[in-house]
């Protein structure tokens, strides 16, 4: 038996990233510009490479706590309060290696077998994967599009919930359509409303939202700095 054979039913029949391929096929292509994992063409700026680095020298090598550092994790519910108006302890907040992994995180803890999970597509492949290896089943449901963009019917949305539904994943700003939610309309189809018109089961939004602030020296493909946050 090999060792695949070994892995829970889900696993095995993941797909393998279709990103991945692209990248492995490109990889080692002289004059390619590399424009599939969004990310830009500068190494990480050096006021990030440096803290790092006197971070390791001074020994902070060992384990840390366990939700991530105390004053991260403060700085984290200011931003929440200043960009969302909305006001969580530090004790909510748990910092991740990446957005991915808080994503599996959150499916780990909500989801499970004969769940769905709710997203909105055209999507961004990995949240699909990770709920069906979490065993849940990944509902769809379509944005619309028109001469003006990429729009949310939130009608169609509230349609989709189910008392099976664990989460909505809302993506915004979209990747890979750019769509980004309007406040307003998504604000009358609160999880609290939609849970009592549809009779679903305790429901969580995985809200993924994603902040860029510009590296110091320009490029032709304006190197960001990335983090990732889910709630």
């Amino acid at each position: 038996m090999s060792l695949i054979e070994t892995l829970r039913a889900e696993a095995r029949a993941a797909p393998e990233s279709g990103i991945v391929a692209v990248v492995n096929y490109g990889r080692l292509r002289e004059g390619l510009i590399p424009l599939w994992a969004g990310e830009g063409d500068l190494p990480t700026p050096a006021f990030i490479t440096d803290a790092a680095s006197k971070a390791l020298a001074g020994g902070e090598t060992f384990y840390t706590w366990q939700r991530g550092i105390p004053d991260l994790r403060q700085a984290l519910a200011r931003y929440y309060a200043r960009h969302f108006a909305k006001t969580f302890p530090e004790e909510q907040f748990i910092v991740t290696g990446s957005g991915m992994h808080a994503i599996q995180l959150a499916l780990a803890a909500l989801a499970g077998a004969g769940d769905e999970v709710i997203y909105l597509s055209p999507a961004w492949p990995n949240f699909d994967a990770a709920a069906a290896i979490s065993g849940a089943v990944p509902v769809p449901v379509t944005l619309d599009h028109s001469g003006n963009g990429w729009s949310c019917d939130v009608e169609k949305l509230a349609a989709a919930i189910t008392p099976r539904t664990r989460a909505l994943f809302i993506n915004t700003p979209s990747n890979p359509t750019g769509w980004t939610a309007d406040h307003e309309p998504l604000q009358r189809y609160s999880i609290s409303r939609v849970r009592r018109t549809s009779g679903s089961s305790p429901m969580r939004s995985i809200r993924c939202s994603t902040t860029a602030t510009a590296a110091r020296r320009p490029s032709s493909t304006s190197r960001r700095r990335r983090t990732a946050s889910c709630s």
